[in-house]
């Protein structure tokens, strides 16, 4: 079989998988937010975002302890570049994200210091190792020790909340009450069909790049990139159309912190010898501190949501973030050609 078709063949049937994981893990989540009365806020910066994380988890921290540790750190820092700059764009463009006021003033900028800490911490020794992952690692188990015992303690007004955010989005399909047990059981198998489906579609669109004669680097900084978002990708643009805005919001946040926070502590801390950055790394890094810092003055503009016009901005930025990767990449694979 022609090897363009067969990978087209593997790329529908992971994008399938995403869509129906998607929507599986979306209810899943606004169940589980109503029978345990959380905030759904709550539910999309722990469960939603650890879950579609849990991949990139077990990929970097496996590939830290082989002594990968550049292509960790890497991967990293452009996932969380492609959740903000990708994933919020997207859902914004979508509808405008209404940002809740707690997000505002206490994960955003959480967020923006991880991003600085991590740039600090890598540029003053021109290394990134235990240390460094320590740091970050406690930073993190800190904060969500706090904010499920904050979500916690505010679980009879999330009640009212998600009883009044329901009935909005009845009319984009609001997912029927089901028992904790069922909800819990359909959220694992959304985040298995994510997982797989980001898989088929990430090697399903590298088989059709090599097939027509894209370069491997490029198929890296660009396809690859992208596939490993396709998850947070998809969970967002679900919980976006229909309505829960808070879930997909605290999607991208909580795996940005999960991401800066426990997967870079872990690749530190794990890793056998402390990671060199290159130029790149440093350029990403910088990029990443950009976007994060970007996100504040725009959650406090247009009412405090991302509107579509920002939306289109961080895309553009995103765009302008692979071009620049690729083009680096071109010109340094044409400088060791003989």
């Amino acid at each position: 079989m022609d090897p363009v078709l067969s990978n087209l063949g593997v790329l529908a049937l992971g994008m399938l998988l995403l869509s129906v994981g998607g929507k599986f893990l979306v209810d899943a989540a606004v169940n589980i937010a109503q029978r345990l009365d959380l905030p759904p806020l709550l539910v999309g910066l722990t469960i939603v975002a650890w879950g579609t994380s849990a991949p990139e988890l077990a990929f970097n921290t496996a590939s830290a302890w082989n002594g990968k540790g550049a292509l960790a750190l890497g991967s990293v820092v452009g996932a969380n570049i492609a959740n903000i700059g990708l994933v919020l764009g997207v859902c914004a463009l979508i509808r405008p994200l209404a940002v809740a006021d707690d997000v505002v003033r206490r994960e955003l900028p959480l967020t923006a210091a991880l991003f600085v800490l991590t740039f600090v911490l890598g540029l003053a020794g021109s290394t990134f190792g235990r240390v460094d992952g320590g740091v970050l690692l406690g930073i993190f188990i800190a904060y969500s020790v706090w904010t499920i015992r904050q979500g916690l303690s505010r679980r009879a007004a999330a009640a009212t909340a998600i009883a009044a955010q329901t009935v909005a989005s009845a009319a984009d399909g609001a997912p029927r009450l089901r028992p904790l047990p069922v909800a819990l059981a359909a959220m694992l198998v959304g985040l298995a069909l994510l997982g797989v489906g980001g898989s088929l579609a990430a090697d399903g669109a590298v088989g059709i790049a090599r097939a027509v004669g894209v370069a491997e680097t490029v198929v890296g900084l660009t396809i690859v990139a992208v596939g490993t978002t396709l998850p947070e990708l998809m969970a967002g643009v679900i919980a976006t159309r229909k309505g829960y805005v808070d879930l997909a919001v605290g999607n991208v946040v909580g795996s940005c912190i999960f991401n800066a926070g426990a997967i870079l502590g872990l690749v530190g801390v794990v890793v056998p010898e402390p990671v060199a950055l290159a130029r790149e790394a440093v350029v990403a890094l910088g990029v990443m501190v950009a976007l994060g810092l970007l996100l504040l003055p725009m959650c406090r503009t247009f009412q405090r949501a991302i509107a579509r016009l920002e939306g289109l901005a961080l895309l553009a930025i995103y765009a302008g973030f692979l071009v620049f990767q690729v083009r680096a990449a071109v010109v340094a694979e044409r400088a060791i050609l003989p």
